[in-house]
């Protein structure tokens, strides 16, 4: 019996299960492709932020900035790995004292993610470094909108307001933290920053119990020794000056401590 060119009716359905199958099969290939493409760029870029970090780390910030920089260029907004890139290279310009693209990055990330209290407290970091006392405690304030229960702003509140010359409200930030604290060592940061208010008011009493209490309970401050010797000095009580400038030094509290060493410890 001869073979028919044309096909049959009973063939088709058996060409078209064939040829859906062809498909499925290029589909299939083709997603595996992407997912494998994906899952290899992601790694190549988590590996570029593991060397931006190591940089960061070893202090070579420009080189840190340099891998940053490229790396956000490729990438979308929306990816995870974007906001770690463009944070690290602010901390980097942080790092280098360069505060102006310090302050872009962060501003970008807090218009990116407006409900993420990081990003406004590193702003307010790179102000309160550069002086810009005003505008570090404007977007603290902004930040305390969002978590009115966070003791590391109230804790920035009080410590920036006192630089600022602000004593009174430098006191209310630290009682304000307090009422949401529940660990020593904020107890401890919050009652020094309290007492350093209270040393700008001239209240060196109140300045003192509170600061005594502070290293009580975290005796690692270096800025609380510091702040001690200052209220001992206001209260003209001068025995232990020397000893706690001393051990606010060797705390790492060097740059604040030089003048007053070489004025209360000529012996």
């Amino acid at each position: 019996m001869p073979i028919s060119h044309e096909l049959s009716i009973n063939t088709i359905p058996q060409l078209i299960k064939a040829i859906r199958l062809v498909i499925n099969l290029i589909f299939m290939k083709s997603a595996f492709l992407v997912i494998y493409f994906f899952f290899n760029v992601f790694a190549v870029q988590e590996d570029r932020y593991s060397d931006a970090l190591k940089e960061y780390d070893n202090k070579k910030y420009q080189a840190s900035i340099s891998i940053c920089s490229s790396e956000l260029e490729k990438l979308p907004v929306k990816d995870s790995l974007f906001s770690k890139f463009l944070s690290l290279r602010a901390s980097s310009y942080l790092a280098l004292r360069d505060f102006e693209p310090a302050i872009k990055d962060y501003k970008r990330l807090i218009g990116l993610y407006q409900k993420n209290v990081s990003w406004y407290v590193g702003l307010s970091y790179v102000y309160g470094e550069s002086n810009d006392y005003m505008n570090c405690l404007s977007i603290l304030k902004k930040a305390l909108a969002i978590d009115k229960k966070d003791i590391y702003i109230y804790n920035n509140l009080s410590y920036y307001s006192s630089q600022l010359g602000d004593y009174t409200n430098a006191i209310k930030y630290a009682d304000d933290g307090l009422k949401y604290v529940t660990d020593d060592y904020w107890k401890g940061t919050l009652m020094n920053n309290r007492g350093y208010g209270y040393i700008g008011l001239k209240q060196y009493d109140k300045a003192l119990n509170d600061i005594d209490e502070s290293i009580k309970l975290n005796s690692d401050n270096p800025f609380a020794f510091c702040y001690r010797a200052i209220a001992n000095i206001g209260l003209k009580k001068m025995e232990t000056v020397c000893a706690d400038l001393t051990k606010a030094k060797m705390l790492g509290s060097l740059t604040l401590t030089a003048d007053l060493i070489k004025q209360y410890c000529k012996n």
